[in-house]
């Protein structure tokens, strides 16, 4: 059986930030190595620098769901469930959420949400190119429910994590019907 060698690391990282309160910043490459026992040959054969681990981190933990879009997609009920990943590992979240430059997690998060959109509103719409019409409001709606999702980590997660799921999908959804009609798979695609 294969080691999952990002998963160790992935581990080791989260422990040092939640079980033994190591600022993210703090966090050397070394530490992690020592803390995981994973070679720096090796991570550097799974990860490009430590933020490259963060945004790792962030897809295969908190978002997994959104990483492809798979058939039968219940947008809602995947937000909710990535949420409370994201409230349950809220120190890591938020440490990383502040970080800037480079390969960061919120340029990440942004760019992971409209390519994922986009794909599933795609993969919705059919083999003809989408209206640039849905194309806009895909990307918008993807930027703003990052962005508000980013500011609920950073707030400290003030509200549970089903009303901001509830509020994101409602953003979402408004206009959808319009926009997919002519679609393979016609509707909104944020409707319960």
């Amino acid at each position: 059986m294969a080691i999952d060698v990002e998963a160790l690391v992935i581990d080791a990282l989260l422990a040092l930030v939640e079980d033994e309160d190591v600022p993210l910043e703090r966090i050397t490459v070394k530490r992690l190595l020592e803390t995981s026992g994973v070679s720096r040959q090796t991570f550097y054969n799974h990860f490009l620098d430590k933020n490259d681990l963060i945004c790792k981190t962030y897809e295969r933990r908190m978002v997994r769901a959104f990483n492809a879009p798979p058939v039968g997609f219940a947008f809602r009920d995947e937000l909710e469930r990535s949420l409370a990943r994201m409230r349950k590992h809220g120190s890591f979240m938020r440490q990383a959420a502040k970080l800037r430059g480079q390969n960061c997690l919120t340029e990440h998060a942004l760019a992971r949400a409209q390519e994922f959109d986009l794909a599933w509103h795609q993969s919705l719409w059919g083999p003809s190119p989408m209206p640039e019409e849905l194309r806009l409001a895909t990307t918008y709606h993807a930027m703003a429910s990052t962005h508000m999702a980013l500011s609920w980590i950073l707030s400290g997660f003030p509200s549970p994590e089903s009303e901001l799921a509830d509020l994101i999908t409602r953003m979402r959804g408004i206009g959808m019907e319009r926009l997919f009609e002519g679609a393979q798979t016609p509707g909104n695609p944020y409707a319960s």
